[in-house]
C-alpha cells in the first residue's frame, strides 16, 4: 500500500521548480481575486512611494558626476580630477578633506547623542507617569496639554525661541540680571547655551506626542499580571521594574534603532532657523552645511549629493549594526 501511494505522488520526490512556480502563480491569482479591493486601496500608497521615494533615487548618480542642470542627470560628464582623469569619488574625497568636516561631524554627533540621552527617554518617563494616574478626567486633560506643543509650527516655535532668548527677551533678561551673559547679549547668540536651547525645546515639543505610542503599549499590558504581583507582595516599584518596563522594552528598542539610524541626519529645520554666524562653531551640522553650500551659496549639487549619500550609507550601516546587537541580547529587532 505504501509503495502504491509513493508511486501516485511521484515516488516521494520533491516538486519540481516548474510545478512550484505554477503553484505560486495559482495562489497569487487566487489571492488577487479574493482581496482585490484591499490591493486597490493600497495601490495609491504604492504609487506614491514609487514615484516620490524610489524614482528620485536615480538622481544619486550625480554624486559621481560633475552635474550641470543644462545637460541633466544622464548628460552630465562623470567626475574628474584637476588633471582631467576620471575620478568618480572626487566629491566624497573633497568632503572628507574639507576643513569644516571635523566640526560638522562633531556637532552632528553631539546633537544626536544629546537627543538620545535627554529627548529620547522623556516620552517614556512621561508615559509611565501618565499610566500611574488613576483619575481619568485629569489624565485626559494632562495628556491634551502635553500634546499641544507638538502641533505648533516649526517657524512659529523658532520665532518664540528667538524672541524669548534675544537680547531683550525675558529668558535672556534673567541670565543678564544674574551676570551669566552680557547686558546686551542674547542667549541664542552665545555658543555656551545654543545646544541647551535646542535640546530643551526638543524635549518640550516632542515629549507629549512621542508618549502616545508608549501609553498605548502600557494600556495593553495584561492587568492580571499586576494582580498576581500584588498577591505575591510586590509593591509599586517591583511592579514597575518587573512588569511595566519589560513589557514596553520591545517598542523602546525599535524606536532606539530608528534613532541610531538617523545619527547623522539631525533636525535641520530648527538648527537652520535658529543658528547664525556667531554660533556656527557649535551649531553648524552636516544638513545645514549641505543646504548652505548646495543651495544658498554655490549650487554645488554634485558635492552636496555626495555628502547626502554618505549620510545615508552611514545610517544604513549603523542600523544594521545596532539591529544585530539588539537581536543578540534581546528578543526585539526590526528584521
Amino acid at each position: 500500500m505504501k509503495t502504491n501511494n509513493l508511486n501516485k505522488t511521484g515516488g516521494g520526490k520533491s516538486p519540481s521548480p516548474i510545478s512550484l512556480k505554477k503553484s505560486f502563480r495559482f495562489r497569487l491569482k487566487k489571492d488577487l481575486k479574493r482581496n482585490k479591493m484591499l490591493y486597490l486601496m493600497i495601490l495609491p500608497a504604492v504609487v506614491f512611494f514609487f514615484v516620490f521615494s524610489y524614482l528620485p533615487m536615480g538622481g544619486l548618480i550625480i554624486a559621481f558626476k560633475n552635474y550641470s542642470p543644462v545637460h541633466g542627470i544622464f548628460g552630465s560628464p562623470w567626475s574628474t580630477d584637476l588633471e582631467g582623469n576620471l575620478d568618480i569619488f572626487r566629491h566624497f574625497r573633497l568632503f572628507f578633506t574639507d576643513p569644516y568636516f571635523g566640526r560638522l561631524l562633531k556637532n552632528t554627533l553631539i546633537f544626536s547623542i544629546l537627543d538620545i540621552i535627554f529627548v529620547f527617554p522623556a516620552p517614556i518617563i512621561l508615559a509611565l507617569f501618565m499610566n500611574s494616574i488613576r483619575n481619568k478626567p485629569y489624565r485626559r486633560t494632562a495628556q491634551t496639554l502635553v500634546y499641544l506643543p507638538y502641533f505648533i509650527s516649526m517657524v512659529v516655535l523658532c520665532g518664540m525661541i528667538f524672541d524669548f532668548t534675544s537680547s531683550t527677551g525675558f529668558i535672556s533678561g534673567i541670565f543678564q540680571r544674574n551676570g551669566l551673559i552680557g547686558e546686551s547679549t542674547g542667549l541664542l547668540g552665545d555658543e555656551r547655551y545654543f545646544r541647551s536651547i535646542i535640546v530643551i525645546s526638543n524635549i518640550w515639543t516632542a515629549t507629549g506626542y512621542g508618549s502616545i505610542i508608549y501609553i498605548a503599549a502600557l494600556s495593553s499590558i495584561d492587568q492580571t499580571l499586576y494582580e498576581a504581583a500584588q498577591i505575591d507582595g510586590a509593591g509599586k516599584w517591583k511592579s514597575l521594574t518587573k512588569i511595566t518596563i519589560p513589557s514596553i522594552m520591545p517598542i523602546v528598542f525599535i524606536f532606539l534603532l530608528l534613532k541610531i539610524a538617523t545619527l547623522l541626519n539631525y533636525n535641520f529645520e530648527k538648527i537652520h532657523l535658529l543658528y547664525s554666524a556667531p554660533t556656527y562653531n557649535v551649531a553648524d551640522i552636516i544638513s545645514t552645511y549641505i543646504y548652505r553650500i548646495g543651495i544658498e551659496t554655490g549650487g554645488r549639487l554634485s558635492y552636496t549629493t555626495a555628502i547626502g549619500l554618505f549620510n545615508s550609507v552611514i545610517g544604513f550601516v549603523l542600523l544594521l549594526i545596532s539591529n544585530s546587537l539588539v537581536r543578540r541580547y534581546s528578543d526585539s529587532s526590526l528584521f
